[in-house]
This record gives C-alpha cells, structure tokens and sequence, in this order.
C-alpha cells in the first residue's frame, strides 16, 4: 500500500463518527467526494487536472487543494478537515505521484488542506474497479485518457495489460482516438486520405473556427500549429468526435471506431488469457470512451460477452469509489446499498452554502 500522511492523528467532533474523502485525480480534472461511514455524499468538489505525470506540481497541488476544500465546504454547516477520519487518491501514474517532487507535492496538498488523517495513493485502475463492483477481485478495462485493462485483487493490481502512457501504449485510449483524429484529417488535407467529417469538427475544436473559407494548406498549418502548442495529451480532447462522426456516416471515423474496439478487446483478451481465473470473477468497464454511451463502448462490452458470458459492469464515480475504500480503510464494511449511493453516475453534485 502506498500513501502519504500529513503529520498529526485524525480527529473527531464529539458526538459524531469521522468523515472520508475520495479524491479522483487525472489529466482532465479532480473531483471529490465527502461522505459519512454509512455511505451518503456530503460534499462534492471539483478543479483543473492535477495528473502528476502530465502537470507542474504546484498546478497539481493547487488543484488537489480546490477540491478536497470544496468538497468540505459544500457539507452541512461545513466540516472541518480534522472531521477527516481517512482519505484515497487514486490517480494515474502512481509511480511518479509517489517519488520525488510528486511525493513533495502531494505532502504540500494534504498540508494545505490542513488533513490530518492518513491518505492513502491507489492507482487508478482500481479506483475504476471498485466504481463498478464493491467485489474485491476482478478485472477491468479503462479507456479513458489513457487505456489499461488490469486485475484487481484486494486493491492492488496484479497483473496488466497496456497503460504505458501516451508515448508508448495507451491503445484505443481518448488520446490515441484523438490522435488518429487529427491524423485522418492532416492526411485527407495533404491529398493522402480519403474526405472526412472530422475535418471541419477538428478545426473548430483546436482554434474556435472550423476555417470552411480557408484554403486545404492554411487549415493543414493550423491544425498543426494548435495542436503542437497544446500539451500532448491535449489531443484526447478530440476523441469525442469520432465516435460522432462514424455515427453520422463517416467512413473514415468508422475505421478508427472500428481499430479502437479491436485494440481494447485485444488487451481484454490477453489478460484474461493470462488471468483466466479473473474472468470467472467480474469485468467492469470504465471511462468516457466506454461509457459515455457510444459505438466503442456497445461493441466492447458485446464483444466480451459472446466471448465469455460475462456482461461487463458499467463504472460509475471514481471519486464515490476512492470514498467507499476510504471507509474500509477505517475498518468499516459499507453494504451494497452504500456502494451504489457513491458510485451512482446520476448523483449530483453538492454544491457549497452560500
């Protein structure tokens, strides 16, 4: 197990239980989640990405802090961080988070949110999983940014498959649909590939315009330009478009829709083949490329259930999930009814007092 802890014992109000705190981490965003040992959200927060991989430490630390103190200010009457009675950060590349100015960094956050309890650091894979099961040992498939299919035993993972990172791996991932993305189209403008609905929806996403008016080369520089100026995985911003564009008819969104679902089934398969067990146990299926409702998420999940009749598990709130392994860090057992109160993608949030 992994986890920084700012100095000092988590207290407790008189009269009342402790508090957890789940902190979902990533590239696009932080979100957190504030809830009592029985399970009901107090308070949500939300801020920046905050991926220590991918971000400058002190934007990491100032947006850790924007949503744990969100989160803690959108409860009744408020609560105090010393309410906090434990805390879970899953977050991608916990290598990094953990080692050097990361560690440092998220020391300074737990600091600045002036918690006292324990928190611990879990890879987000298994934060997806327990968004989808309260089971302690399975398998799961994320694509979200980036793409890894991993099993999960007792919260840690135990073996992969993929999620090397955007330069090397991440296969079918919202970066490497949005790569692809913005491929078709430079191709289609140097007259190498075929007409695409992406042309325009591309343009419009990376500079504010689609530039109909402009010339093929103008569009071609462009297009380049935005997206060298932009952090690499910057371009999984784009990946919603294909999936669009291949349902209104695009032949060439379709291939990429198509080549996205082979290389995902392809990861699931090569766990599962390592791992046989693990398919006996449950799959969960997680982030926006196989849950936002699209072509890639229906195939995936069709595919895996013909091959092993298992119907995969939709994940619901990563940081309702970190919250639910806060509890149980706390020695505290939530039941069924618990796991879904903070894993349900239809809980709103709780926005602070004025």
């Amino acid at each position: 197990m992994l986890a920084v802890s700012s100095p000092g014992r988590a207290a407790r109000a008189p009269g009342t239980g402790p508090l957890v705190l789940g902190i979902d981490a990533g590239a696009s965003g932080v979100r957190a989640v504030l809830a009592d040992t029985a399970g009901t959200v107090l308070g949500t927060g939300r801020a920046g990405g905050a991926n220590p991989a991918a971000l400058a430490h002190g934007i990491v630390t100032d947006h850790l802090c924007a949503a744990v103190d969100a989160a803690l200010a959108a409860a009744p009457g408020g609560a105090g961080p010393a309410r906090v009675g434990a805390a879970v950060l899953g977050v991608a590349g916990v290598s990094q988070a953990m080692a050097g100015d990361g560690a440092r960094a998220l020391q300074r956050a737990w600091q600045r949110c002036r918690l006292r309890c324990p928190v611990r650091v879990l890879p987000d894979p298994v934060i997806a999983f327990s968004a989808g099961t309260a089971a302690r040992r399975g398998a799961v498939l994320a694509a979200g940014t980036g793409a890894i299919a991993a099993v999960i035993d007792d919260d840690e993972i135990i073996s992969r498959v993929d999620g090397h990172g955007w330069l090397l791996g991440d296969d079918g991932s919202g970066f490497w649909l949005g790569r692809q993305a913005a491929r078709a189209v430079l191709a289609e403008l140097d007259g190498r590939g075929e007409p695409t609905m992406l042309r325009y929806s591309v343009l419009a996403a990376l500079t504010g315009s689609d530039h109909r008016e402009e010339t093929p080369a103008r569009q071609r520089d462009l297009l380049r330009e935005r997206a060298y100026a932009a952090p690499p995985v910057a371009l999984a911003g784009l990946a919603p478009l294909v999936p669009a564009a291949a349902e209104a008819g695009d032949l060439a969104a379709w291939r990429i829709v198509d080549r996205a679902v082979e290389l995902l089934v392809n990861a699931t398969d090569t766990l599962l083949a390592a791992e046989p067990g693990a398919s006996a146990e449950v799959l969960v299926v997680a982030g926006s490329v196989l849950t936002s409702g699209g072509p890639i998420g229906r195939q995936v999940r069709q595919r895996i259930t013909e091959r092993y009749g298992l119907v995969p598990r939709v994940a619901g709130r990563a940081p309702g999930a970190a919250a639910w392994l806060a509890a149980r860090q706390l020695g505290t057992e939530l039941d069924p009814a618990a796991h879904e109160r903070l894993t349900s993608p239809e809980l709103a949030d709780v926005t602070p007092r004025s």
